[in-house]
């Protein structure tokens, strides 16, 4: 998996698609959120346990937005966890980001 880019002082729109049940069927009701951490797995303030909502008529795609009040440094890693939930299963993820701004590769 690719590393993702996060824009320094701009809204960023934090995506899981395709989530699937077991049976491999979507997961269309789950509750998700996200929390943003510095490689040492601090949390990153303003970027703790952000909901994530259901895109209606989708097939297990969610969204939820990382603030531009968030406080980023350009280069920087950082990593995204999703923890999602649906009755009794669970689900995580953890996708590595780094800050740029906008236009910047």
């Amino acid at each position: 998996m690719s590393i993702q880019a996060l824009f320094i002082s701009a809204d960023n729109t934090i995506e899981l698609d395709g989530l699937k049940l077991s049976d491999g069927s979507f997961a269309n009701d789950a509750t998700l959120t996200f929390t943003l951490k510095d490689t040492d797995g601090d949390a990153i303030s303003g970027a703790e346990n952000i909901a994530m909502a259901y895109v209606a008529s989708s097939n297990g795609k969610y969204q939820g937005t990382l603030e531009s009040s968030v406080s980023l440094v350009s280069g920087t890693t950082y990593y995204l966890e999703i923890t999602s939930s649906r009755g009794t299963l669970r689900g995580f993820n953890r996708v590595e980001c780094r800050a740029q701004f906008k236009g910047a590769s």
